[in-house]
């Protein structure tokens, strides 16, 4: 299938119909109800909106310093225009889903392009392989907040792509910035996604072959993506840097040395590789049901075979280096931007939600990698056979071997976050003991007339820093009525509260209504979630 023909079926048309698909997708797995959602989005949307940041006091813990801007649109349209239509507020959470679903098409459809092959069936098994993968199905429709960010990369991958073909495109400068647009505006609204800029940069600059125009649109690319980050993220990092001293809080505090925290790095490290050999094949330590990624089990043997293609590929180009190959710079660009941004990916946090915009490349590469390794003895109608049986049976293996995980989903209630707390006195403090609580803080009827102080493990792991030392001073000042969100499973934060009011007790409980803390299969969550008053003896 020519270019021609390919853009017929992956026009408007395959648009619409990928947006569908991704909207009833999200539609089918229910109400949003994982456990971040519950523990900060729902809450840091709200405390923007409502300028909370100086007047709580990390009521969700260090996840109450990230940039909130994400989280304002399906904070607002479910307590707003879509509150009493969470199924539509949900298939609108899946449209990114499927907009990644049509540019992952449109980027396959180049690559053939690029590198002279005709567009068919084994390119769409590749594309197929990478929208299926359990970190991308998993996370849509999620206010995590991931899937956005992949497609925001992918479409700074898509950007680039032309430049791998053997005339510049035009507007290379201009081209170059958009890309740096997409990838810095990730990175500003959620730092996680700060590993794809260097990547997607080196990757350009080899690809052009390091000389001296590739130095200059490598330049143009992070300088742009610099910028796309500072309007993304500036304004938030102005924030905390008066509020705390480090524009990161509390992440990086060895660099910045805020007092509010230990100069340390506060990073995510539990999903970090065990051992050397899960740091060289941690990939393949998740082809098998597994928990690596913390309690929730998956498996998922694509980046595993991506691995291996990896290897192939590199061998090959390697043994024919002297040849420069038709598409050989888009081989390129692909290799180093999946290399190098895993790598990055691995040495910072290994959480794999995170690498999806890796993830939905890994059926590209494996095709690629047989395109490499397909006999030259037989004609290009055999070979594209070959390849297309090959393909269909890793995709066969693929399906067999992968285990999706959820995040956390409920049944739709009649609103869309149905969330009923106890009424209580105006001017009274909220504790917040333990996490993911503070979801319930937007729904008191009052709670622009309330302080809400957090009680966590970041309350601890800050003493003898200045976050610890207001939180003390707060809670021994007020005057007013006291109140506690807990949990039975918040006992160690219980402890916490003591050692603040030693004759703290908790007294007149009253269960949170929440239909947020139900299952798909019924299985109630709340662990006693409840609003207690707090009797300081």
């Amino acid at each position: 299938m020519n270019l021609t023909t390919a853009s017929k079926y992956v026009g408007v048309r395959a648009l619409v119909v990928c947006l569908i698909v991704g909207a009833l997708y999200a539609l089918h797995k229910g109400q949003d109800a994982a456990w971040d959602l519950k523990n900060y989005h729902l809450y840091n949307a709200w405390s923007l909106l409502r300028g909370r940041l100086t007047r709580d006091l990390a009521p969700v813990g260090l996840q109450g310093f990230f940039n909130p801007l994400l989280d304002v649109p399906y904070y607002w349209l479910g307590t707003g225009l879509l509150q009493h239509l969470p199924r539509l507020l949900a298939a609108l959470q899946g449209l990114c889903y499927g907009a990644l679903l049509f540019v992952l098409l449109r980027l396959a459809m180049r690559l053939a392009e690029i590198r002279e092959r005709p567009f068919g069936k084994s390119d769409l098994l590749a594309a197929g392989i990478g929208a299926t993968g359990t970190m991308l199905a998993s996370q849509t429709g999620s206010s995590t907040n991931e899937v956005p960010l992949a497609l925001l990369i992918l479409l700074g991958f898509y950007v680039l792509l032309p430049f791998c073909s053997s005339v510049l495109p035009t507007r290379p400068v201009r081209r170059a910035m958009l890309a740096g647009f997409f990838c810095g505006l990730a990175a500003g609204l959620k730092p996680t996604a700060v590993v794809y800029t260097p990547a997607l940069a080196l990757a350009l600059w080899i690809a052009l072959g390091a000389g001296a125009r590739a130095w200059q649109l490598s330049c143009v690319f992070v300088l742009a993506a610099f910028g796309a980050f500072l309007l993304a993220y500036g304004w938030w990092g102005l924030e905390l840097f008066r509020l705390t001293g480090n524009p990161v809080f509390p992440m990086f505090n060895q660099v910045f040395h805020s007092p509010w925290a230990s100069p340390a790095a506060n990073t995510d490290r539990q999903f970090m590789p065990k051992s050397l050999t899960q740091w060289i094949f941690y990939p393949f330590y998740w082809i098998q049901k597994n928990r690596y990624q913390g309690g929730n089990t998956f498996a998922d043997a694509r980046y595993a075979f991506a691995m291996v293609a990896l290897t192939l590929v590199a061998a090959v180009s390697w043994r024919q280096r002297a040849r420069q190959a038709v598409g050989s710079r888009a081989v390129r660009f692909m290799l180093v931007f999946i290399v190098t941004s895993y790598t990055l990916w691995l040495l910072l946090y290994s959480i794999l939600r995170y690498a999806i915009p890796i993830e939905v490349l890994t059926g590209l590469m494996v095709l690629v990698a047989l395109q490499e390794l397909a006999p030259s003895s037989i004609n290009r109608e055999k070979t594209s056979r070959w390849i297309f049986l090959a393909m269909a049976g890793v995709a066969v293996i693929l399906a067999g071997c992968t285990r999706y995980t959820d995040w956390g989903h409920a049944p739709y209630a009649p609103v869309a976050f149905d969330v009923r707390p106890p009424a209580i006195p105006p001017g009274s403090m909220v504790l917040v003991i333990g996490q993911p609580n503070a979801y319930v803080i937007p729904f008191f009827g009052n709670a622009q007339t309330l302080e809400f102080v957090g009680v966590t493990w970041l309350t601890s792991e800050t003493d003898g820093y200045r976050l610890a030392e207001l939180t003390q001073q707060r809670i021994r000042a007020h005057d007013g009525p006291m109140y506690a969100i807990t949990r039975n499973n918040n006992a160690a934060d219980q402890l916490q509260l003591r050692s603040i009011l030693p004759a703290a007790r908790l007294v007149d409980c009253q269960p949170v209504i929440s239909a947020m803390e139900r299952t798909m299969r019924g299985t109630d969550l709340s662990d006693g979630l409840r609003l207690c008053k707090v009797f300081r003896g």
